[in-house]
C-alpha cells in the first residue's frame, strides 16, 4: 500500500511538471498583448472554469499570466488564468483592474474601471498553493471557499448610468464575476461586462484597455507587511525585502482592443 501511495505520487509530480512545461511552451507561441477582437464563445457561464475557450489569445509576461478578452452582441468578456503561486497569491491580495479608456487621447470621458477580486482581509494562500503537489476535492473546494468567500462586492468607476463607486457581487446590472483554483493550481477569473455601461467604446468600437495587478495594499485597508516577519500561516517563510516589494508593487500593461462583429 506505501509502495502505491509512493508512486502514485510520483505520477502526480510528473504530470504537474509536464502541465507546467506544456504551459510554458504555450506562452511562447502566444501573443505578450491581444490587438485583435476575439468573437465569444455562445452560453458563456462565469464561473471561473475556463471550458468554454478554445485557447487564450495572450500571455503577458509583466503580469505573468494568460489572459483573453472578447465579446458578443451584448457584453464584454475577460478571462484570465495565473499558474504561478506568487502571481495567484498577488492576485487574491489586491485583484486585477481592468481599465478601459476611448482610444482618442483628447477624449474628455473618464475611464471606466473594473476590479475582481476584491476583499477587505485577503487570505493568504501562497503556502497552501507552493506546498502542495496536489488537491483531494475537499480540499480544494475549502481552498476555493477561503479565496472567494470573502469577497462581497466589485469595485468599479466610469460605467454609465451606475452611480455607485461598487456593486454587490450578487447585483442584477448583468455584471458578473468568478475565479476558481482548480487541481492544475490553476487559478481562473472571468468577467463579463454589458457593453451598454461602456461608453469609453468609439463609434468604430476600438478602445485602449489597461490590465493591472494591484497586489497587496500597505496603507491600512487591507493589511500590512512586516519585512523579515512571518504572515498569518505559521508554516510560511519570512517575508523577504524583494518578496515585499513584488507583493506590494502594481505591474500592468496597455493594449487596444476592437469589437469582434
Amino acid at each position: 500500500m506505501k509502495n502505491f501511495i509512493t508512486s502514485s505520487l510520483k505520477i502526480s509530480v510528473v504530470i504537474a511538471l509536464l502541465l507546467n512545461g506544456i504551459q510554458t511552451v504555450d506562452a511562447q507561441k502566444l501573443l505578450t498583448v491581444q490587438t485583435i477582437g476575439v468573437k465569444a464563445p455562445e452560453n458563456i457561464k462565469i464561473d471561473g472554469k475556463p471550458t468554454e475557450w478554445p485557447r487564450f489569445e495572450a500571455y503577458n509576461n509583466a503580469n505573468e499570466f494568460f489572459y483573453t478578452i472578447s465579446n458578443d452582441n451584448n457584453n464584454l468578456y475577460l478571462v484570465v488564468q495565473a499558474t504561478y503561486h506568487a502571481i495567484i497569491s498577488k492576485i487574491v491580495d489586491g485583484g486585477i483592474t481592468l481599465t478601459i479608456k476611448n482610444s482618442d487621447k483628447t477624449s474628455k470621458t473618464v475611464p471606466f474601471t473594473i476590479t475582481y477580486p476584491y476583499m477587505l482581509n485577503p487570505p493568504s494562500v501562497s503556502y497552501t498553493l507552493r506546498t502542495n503537489n496536489t488537491f483531494s476535492d475537499e480540499e480544494l473546494a475549502a481552498l476555493n471557499t477561503k479565496i472567494s468567500g470573502p469577497i462581497k462586492e466589485i469595485p468599479l468607476t466610469g460605467a454609465k448610468s451606475i452611480k455607485e463607486d461598487s456593486i454587490s457581487i450578487y447585483n442584477d446590472l448583468g455584471i458578473k464575476a468568478n475565479g476558481l483554483v482548480d487541481h492544475q493550481k490553476a487559478y481562473t477569473i472571468e468577467l463579463a461586462i454589458p457593453l451598454k455601461y461602456i461608453e469609453q467604446i468609439d463609434a468604430n468600437g476600438k478602445f485602449s484597455y489597461r490590465l493591472q495587478v494591484n497586489g497587496l495594499d500597505t496603507s491600512g485597508k487591507n493589511g500590512i507587511i512586516v519585512v523579515g516577519g512571518r504572515g498569518t500561516e505559521p508554516s510560511a517563510a519570512p517575508v523577504s525585502d524583494s518578496n515585499a516589494n513584488f507583493l506590494t508593487s502594481p505591474t500592468y500593461f496597455d493594449g487596444t482592443y476592437t469589437l469582434a462583429k
